[in-house]
């Protein structure tokens, strides 16, 4: 054996393990990378053509609020969930002091928060208004 045998044999060893590493780790030199690289193909359809007419006719609806409106709208929401407290407040009192008179008023102002928007609240002090009155109304005979 030459030497250039044996140098041209560890040549082609290494050039094979080589290869094979490249292979084995997805750097295969024969493989096209373009579809990868490329900006992805947008497809035309015939609804685009409404979408951009929709979106630009909710972009010309919509208008910027000002800080004035946003600060009514947070002391209005306020004002709301103040009358839903005290309407809770008032249904619960009334089931300890005052039963018809506290409840009914319980109710009112649970009525009133409730279509204000506190309908959590509101409901609460409807029933607790309600059960005050009517637990007044089925004992009072037994104690009368």
């Amino acid at each position: 054996m030459k030497k250039d045998d044996v140098s041209s044999g560890k040549a082609k060893k290494e050039r094979y393990q080589h290869d094979q590493l490249r292979i084995e780790s997805g750097l295969n030199n024969k493989e096209e990378y373009a579809a990868e690289i490329t900006a992805p193909v947008r497809k035309i359809t015939y609804a685009d053509q409404y979408r951009s007419a929709k979106t630009k006719e909710t972009a010309s609806r919509t208008q910027e609020v000002g800080d004035e409106e946003v600060a009514e709208l947070v002391d209005s929401v306020r004002s709301n969930k103040a009358v839903g407290y005290i309407a809770l407040f008032v249904a619960l009192a009334s089931l300890f002091v005052w039963p018809v008179l506290l409840g009914i008023s319980g109710m009112i102002l649970g009525v009133i928060a409730f279509f204000f928007g506190n309908r959590a609240l509101g409901s609460w002090s409807i029933a607790l208004g309600l059960v005050a009155v009517a637990a007044y109304f089925l004992l009072v005979p037994y104690y009368a």
